[in-house]
């Protein structure tokens, strides 16, 4: 993982959770942080993706790069 205090990255992938950024304009490292971050938080792939901008299938596709289990909706 990046170090995440004062990198681009990081502050893009931030930006992007708030809704100031889609996911689309991000770089891969920020998109990786944008899905690791929120995976954290406990959502669906397609409520990652619905948030950030982009597809159920990128949000997926990060999350399964970074090793991460899928989260089930009920």
């Amino acid at each position: 993982m990046i170090p995440t205090e004062g990198h681009a990255d990081a502050d893009a992938a931030r930006r992007c959770l708030h809704g100031e950024l889609l996911a689309e304009e991000l770089t891969t490292t920020a998109r990786e942080l944008v899905v690791a971050w929120a995976h954290a938080r406990g959502p669906t792939d397609a409520a990652v993706a619905a948030r950030t901008g982009m597809t159920t299938y990128t949000a997926a596709r990060i999350r399964a790069r970074l090793c991460l289990a899928a989260h089930r909706s009920f």
